[in-house]
């Protein structure tokens, strides 16, 4: 398989994010008026741009994978992964989340943040809180692995000892699109992508770190309904 390498990998995947980006703020100032200082809480806002950015950013690196001459499948490595390696991935996933919480509490913070409150109250308001889940479940998680987890990891782990330095790379780029959080939630989502690094190492799966972000964003969404009151 032909594969793009460092600085056309980290080149083509810049590209398709930024595209995605602009192509995301485009639809969303066509939809509605928005504060940009206030864009984090506005649930709206969010799906809109989210929906938007991601399939954009999606279908450009589909393409970019494409003038390889290998399928995207292949590239991707959407391949259906082990029992096995889905029971192991879970278990892990579920000791993660528990961790998370039970560090956050001990630490005197909320597990869910109040931005994250207001971002859902917003779209609850708004009437589109169906979308904002759906975005945050579904389309960010799959959109995001295959930028992070499928597109980098097959330009930057090309040998076996390219495993840790490039899991680390992608975990601490994935972490710094998350910068809404504070340094603890950072911190957190660049052990967790860690964690997917290494199952994506050694499942052999894109498919499975897909699942298992959408799990983990399920059961934010969940937690933040429980302290809404909407559960």
């Amino acid at each position: 398989m032909r594969i793009w390498g460092l600085a056309a990998t980290l080149g083509l995947a810049a590209f398709a994010f930024l595209l995605g980006q602009v192509v995301g703020l485009a639809a969303l100032t066509a939809v509605k008026s928005f504060d940009p200082l206030r864009a984090a809480t506005d649930g709206t806002a969010l799906a809109v741009a989210t929906l938007a950015a991601d399939l954009v950013q999606t279908i450009t690196l589909i393409l970019a994978a494409r003038l390889t001459g290998s399928g995207a499948v292949a590239y991707f490595s959407l391949l259906i992964p082990g029992r096995r390696n889905v029971a192991i991935a879970l278990a892990a996933l579920a000791a993660a989340i528990v961790f998370g919480d039970v560090l956050t509490v001990a630490l005197g913070r909320d597990t869910v943040p109040a931005f994250q409150l207001d971002m859902f109250r917003s779209a609850q308001s708004e009437g589109t809180l169906v979308w904002l889940s759906l975005s945050i479940v579904l389309v960010a998680p799959a959109c995001e692995e295959l930028l992070f987890r499928g597109f980098l990891f097959r330009g930057l782990v090309r040998e076996p000892r390219d495993g840790l330095p490039g899991i680390l790379i992608i975990a601490l780029l994935w972490s710094l699109l998350h910068i809404q959080y504070d340094w603890l939630g950072v911190t957190l989502v660049f052990v967790i992508g860690v964690m997917f690094g290494y199952v994506r190492l050694y499942a052999g799966s894109t498919l499975l770190v897909i699942l298992l972000h959408m799990l983990l964003n399920l059961e934010s969404v969940g937690e933040t309904f429980f302290v809404l009151g909407w559960l």
